[in-house]
């Protein structure tokens, strides 16, 4: 997960007013536009492939966004000097190619900007992550809930982290048989796909587990994602390609922290926010602060699949849905002046129009085209919210 880590200022503490009853006025603090510029190193060292690193920077809370860290010069480097680059693949996004790490050694990364100052995380072990022996769902109080099985026959893990790839079929609200053909100018049977798409999403989120305290160094149907049975990604068929990490207790301490600062503050009987000390610093100003942790490990991947079909639901189950409001019909047009014996297919003054997607004709008794029934493109087109190529898995 990357967090999304805005700063207050020099030193300066965050404010929480809690208002009793209606009486709560909204409250800016001076110091949004106080300067700051800390380093944020988001990524680890990846023993069984490429590893992936982004750069930022700290911003105000007024920011949208985190400013990226373009054109530093980046290397793992293992602990008997040997150094693997890792190359701007995007602004502020650096990657090396596909490696495989001995599990002997210890490594680090080291990070020069492009204004020359330069900062390393500390020496660590590449954890061996053991393999996801299997996933499986269950359906309980309305929710699909995914668990794992995993262990370590050498006892080396015990901590572990999970990341989440998810993908769902999903249709667009109307389905739409006609489109625009500017070539000819007139409403065509459609033969562009627009009403079944593909979604994907990295799920947010940080979920950790650990056998420390127990003898054998094994998870069984451990809970690592709960979905509702309402969700519109279970529907039709969901997938979920979930990542394992295995971790040091040093990392596990640091999400599990991160976890707490980001996704359990909020009332009054949250935690306050706490102190989050990673493990990178800058070598010649080891006061300065730097966000993030940059841990080695290789990493484990598995692919569920849920079909609706075997959630046994009723038949008049209701679903979630992203197109709440929608109609077929939202938008009209009637062939005028209207000529009973004119062409089967009139021209349309209103679906050549960017923001209309043509549905159906609208036909007389005598199936003249009497017009066309069409609606927005947030309606009808899918592809405003996912692909209409099916996934290499799927």
């Amino acid at each position: 997960m990357r967090p999304k880590v805005f700063s207050l200022g020099n030193g300066a503490a965050g404010l929480a007013l809690v208002g009793l009853g209606s009486c709560v006025e909204p409250y800016v603090p001076a110091v949004l536009d106080a300067p700051t510029s800390a380093l944020v190193v988001d990524g680890f060292i990846n023993g069984n492939g490429p590893t992936t690193v982004l750069l930022s920077r700290t911003a105000t809370l007024a920011a949208a966004t985190l400013p990226a860290e373009k054109g530093a010069k980046l290397f793992i480097v293992d602990d008997m000097g040997l150094r693997y680059p890792l190359l701007e693949k995007t602004s502020g996004t650096y990657r090396s190619d596909s490696l495989v790490l001995s599990a002997a050694r210890r490594y680090q990364l080291r990070i020069t900007t492009a204004g020359n100052a330069t900062y390393e995380s500390a020496l660590v072990p590449l954890k061996i992550t053991p393999p996801i022996e299997k996933l499986s769902w269950k359906l309980a109080s309305n929710q699909v809930q995914i668990g794992l099985d995993t262990h370590d026959p050498n006892q080396l893990a015990r901590y572990y982290r999970w990341g989440f790839t998810e993908t769902w079929e999903f249709n667009s609200s109307t389905r739409s048989l006609l489109e625009y053909d500017a070539k000819r100018d007139e409403l065509v049977l459609r033969t562009t796909p627009i009403y079944t798409c593909w979604r994907t999403e990295q799920r947010s989120g940080i979920r950790q587990g650990n056998t420390a305290q127990l003898s054998e160094d094994r998870l069984t149907d451990f809970p690592i994602l709960d979905l509702s049975a309402r969700a519109e990604r279970v529907r039709i068929r969901y997938s979920v390609l979930v990542r394992q990490y295995a971790e040091t207790a040093e990392e596990f301490a640091y999400y599990d922290l991160l976890r707490k600062n980001t996704e359990a503050v909020g009332t009054v009987n949250d935690p306050l926010p706490s102190q989050l000390t990673g493990n990178v610093r800058r070598v010649d100003n080891v006061g300065e602060p730097v966000l993030g942790f940059v841990s080695a490990h290789t990493v484990q991947t598995k692919r569920l699949f849920v079909d609706n079909k075997d959630l046994n639901l009723p038949g008049d189950w209701v679903y979630d849905s992203p197109y709440q409001g929608c109609s077929i019909d939202s938008l009209a047009e009637e062939v005028f002046p209207f000529d009973p014996k004119g062409p089967l297919a009139p021209k349309t003054r209103l679906f050549n129009q960017p923001g209309t997607v043509p549905v159906i004709f609208y036909l007389t008794p005598n199936k003249v085209i009497r017009g066309y029934v069409g609606s927005s493109p947030e309606c009808a087109d899918c592809r405003l919210r996912g692909s209409n190529v099916k996934p290499s898995f799927w």
